[in-house]
Protein backbone atom coordinates (compact mmCIF):
# COMPACT_ATOMS: atom_id res chain seq x y z
CA UNK A 1 0.00 0.00 0.00
CA UNK A 2 2.86 2.38 0.83
CA UNK A 3 4.44 1.60 -2.54
CA UNK A 4 1.16 2.44 -4.31
CA UNK A 5 0.88 5.76 -2.47
CA UNK A 6 4.49 6.62 -3.30
CA UNK A 7 3.94 5.67 -6.94
CA UNK A 8 0.73 7.71 -7.12
CA UNK A 9 2.49 10.74 -5.57
CA UNK A 10 5.36 10.42 -8.07
CA UNK A 11 2.94 10.27 -10.99
CA UNK A 12 1.01 13.29 -9.66
CA UNK A 13 4.22 15.32 -9.26
CA UNK A 14 5.41 14.37 -12.73
CA UNK A 15 2.07 15.28 -14.27
CA UNK A 16 1.92 18.64 -12.50
CA UNK A 17 5.51 19.44 -13.46
CA UNK A 18 4.78 18.58 -17.09
CA UNK A 19 1.68 20.76 -17.19
CA UNK A 20 3.52 23.66 -15.57
CA UNK A 21 5.93 23.89 -18.49
CA UNK A 22 5.32 27.00 -20.53
CA UNK A 23 4.00 26.17 -23.93
CA UNK A 24 3.93 28.61 -26.75
CA UNK A 25 0.83 28.27 -28.78
CA UNK A 26 0.50 30.17 -31.97
CA UNK A 27 -2.94 31.31 -32.74
CA UNK A 28 -3.50 31.49 -36.42
CA UNK A 29 -6.12 33.64 -37.91
CA UNK A 30 -8.55 31.84 -40.17
CA UNK A 31 -7.67 31.73 -43.83
CA UNK A 32 -10.01 33.22 -46.36
CA UNK A 33 -10.98 31.49 -49.59
CA UNK A 34 -7.77 32.63 -51.32
CA UNK A 35 -5.48 31.28 -48.63
CA UNK A 36 -4.73 34.67 -47.07
CA UNK A 37 -4.35 34.88 -43.33
CA UNK A 38 -6.14 37.39 -41.19
CA UNK A 39 -9.05 39.61 -41.99
CA UNK A 40 -11.02 39.32 -45.17
CA UNK A 41 -11.37 41.99 -47.77
CA UNK A 42 -10.07 45.46 -47.22
CA UNK A 43 -9.49 44.93 -43.53
CA UNK A 44 -6.11 43.51 -44.42
CA UNK A 45 -5.24 46.58 -46.44
CA UNK A 46 -6.36 48.93 -43.71
CA UNK A 47 -3.84 47.41 -41.30
CA UNK A 48 -0.90 47.98 -43.66
CA UNK A 49 1.45 50.90 -43.37
CA UNK A 50 1.75 53.12 -46.46
CA UNK A 51 5.22 51.63 -47.05
CA UNK A 52 3.87 48.06 -46.98
CA UNK A 53 1.04 49.06 -49.28
CA UNK A 54 3.47 50.67 -51.75
CA UNK A 55 5.74 47.60 -51.70
CA UNK A 56 2.81 45.28 -52.30
CA UNK A 57 1.46 47.44 -55.13
CA UNK A 58 4.87 47.67 -56.82
CA UNK A 59 5.40 43.90 -56.56
CA UNK A 60 1.93 43.16 -57.91
CA UNK A 61 2.26 45.52 -60.87
CA UNK A 62 5.81 44.34 -61.60
CA UNK A 63 4.55 40.78 -61.81
CA UNK A 64 1.37 41.52 -63.77
CA UNK A 65 2.73 44.15 -66.16
CA UNK A 66 6.35 43.03 -66.46
CA UNK A 67 7.82 46.30 -65.19
CA UNK A 68 11.53 47.04 -65.48
CA UNK A 69 13.54 47.72 -62.31
CA UNK A 70 13.43 51.47 -63.02
CA UNK A 71 9.66 51.38 -63.58
CA UNK A 72 9.17 49.35 -60.38
CA UNK A 73 11.10 51.97 -58.39
CA UNK A 74 9.00 54.78 -59.87
CA UNK A 75 5.76 52.86 -59.28
CA UNK A 76 6.72 52.28 -55.64
CA UNK A 77 7.39 56.00 -55.14
CA UNK A 78 4.06 56.93 -56.74
CA UNK A 79 2.24 54.25 -54.72
CA UNK A 80 3.86 55.42 -51.49
CA UNK A 81 2.75 59.02 -52.06
CA UNK A 82 -0.78 57.83 -52.87
CA UNK A 83 -0.95 55.50 -49.85
CA UNK A 84 0.22 58.26 -47.49
CA UNK A 85 -2.31 60.69 -48.95
CA UNK A 86 -5.13 58.12 -48.70
CA UNK A 87 -4.21 57.29 -45.09
CA UNK A 88 -4.38 60.97 -44.18
CA UNK A 89 -7.76 61.28 -45.88
CA UNK A 90 -9.11 58.15 -44.14
CA UNK A 91 -8.00 59.52 -40.78
CA UNK A 92 -9.71 62.83 -41.53
CA UNK A 93 -12.84 61.04 -42.75
CA UNK A 94 -13.12 59.20 -39.44
CA UNK A 95 -13.35 62.56 -37.66
CA UNK A 96 -15.57 64.19 -40.29
CA UNK A 97 -19.27 63.75 -40.91
CA UNK A 98 -19.13 64.79 -44.57
CA UNK A 99 -18.68 61.38 -46.16
CA UNK A 100 -19.44 62.54 -49.71
CA UNK A 101 -16.67 65.17 -49.71
CA UNK A 102 -14.18 62.61 -48.45
CA UNK A 103 -15.19 60.14 -51.17
CA UNK A 104 -14.74 62.80 -53.86
CA UNK A 105 -11.35 63.75 -52.47
CA UNK A 106 -10.24 60.08 -52.50
CA UNK A 107 -11.48 59.67 -56.08
CA UNK A 108 -9.43 62.71 -57.13
CA UNK A 109 -6.37 61.17 -55.46
CA UNK A 110 -6.93 57.84 -57.25
CA UNK A 111 -7.32 59.66 -60.59
CA UNK A 112 -4.08 61.57 -59.97
CA UNK A 113 -2.36 58.28 -59.10
CA UNK A 114 -3.61 56.66 -62.33
CA UNK A 115 -2.34 59.60 -64.39
CA UNK A 116 1.11 59.46 -62.76
CA UNK A 117 1.24 55.69 -63.15
CA UNK A 118 0.32 55.80 -66.85
CA UNK A 119 3.16 58.26 -67.43
CA UNK A 120 5.63 55.61 -66.21
CA UNK A 121 4.12 52.71 -68.19
CA UNK A 122 4.64 51.81 -71.84
CA UNK A 123 1.53 52.00 -74.05
CA UNK A 124 1.09 48.19 -73.88
CA UNK A 125 1.47 48.20 -70.10
CA UNK A 126 -0.96 51.12 -69.78
CA UNK A 127 -3.55 49.23 -71.84
CA UNK A 128 -3.12 46.11 -69.73
CA UNK A 129 -3.31 48.19 -66.53
CA UNK A 130 -6.56 49.82 -67.71
CA UNK A 131 -8.02 46.37 -68.43
CA UNK A 132 -6.97 45.12 -64.98
CA UNK A 133 -8.50 48.17 -63.30
CA UNK A 134 -11.75 47.82 -65.26
CA UNK A 135 -11.95 44.12 -64.39
CA UNK A 136 -11.41 44.94 -60.72
CA UNK A 137 -14.17 47.57 -60.83
CA UNK A 138 -16.53 45.10 -62.53
CA UNK A 139 -15.86 42.55 -59.80
CA UNK A 140 -16.46 45.20 -57.13
CA UNK A 141 -19.77 46.19 -58.73
CA UNK A 142 -20.83 42.54 -59.01
CA UNK A 143 -20.07 42.00 -55.32
CA UNK A 144 -21.95 45.18 -54.45
CA UNK A 145 -24.94 44.05 -56.52
CA UNK A 146 -24.83 40.62 -54.89
CA UNK A 147 -24.87 42.15 -51.43
CA UNK A 148 -27.75 44.40 -52.38
CA UNK A 149 -29.75 41.45 -53.74
CA UNK A 150 -29.01 39.48 -50.58
CA UNK A 151 -30.25 42.39 -48.45
CA UNK A 152 -33.39 42.71 -50.58
CA UNK A 153 -34.05 39.00 -50.11
CA UNK A 154 -33.74 39.35 -46.34
CA UNK A 155 -36.08 42.32 -46.31
CA UNK A 156 -38.69 40.47 -48.39
CA UNK A 157 -38.41 37.44 -46.12
CA UNK A 158 -38.94 39.60 -43.03
CA UNK A 159 -41.94 41.30 -44.61
CA UNK A 160 -43.61 37.95 -45.38
CA UNK A 161 -43.19 36.76 -41.79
Amino acid sequence: MKKMLALLAAVALTASAASAQTTTTTTTAPMDHRGHMGQKGQGRMMNMTPEQHADMQAQRLTKQLGLSADQATQVRAISLAEAQEMKTMRDQAMASTDRKAGMEQMKATRDKYDTQLKAVLTPDQATKYAQMRDHKMDKREAMKDGKMKAKEGKIKTKMKS
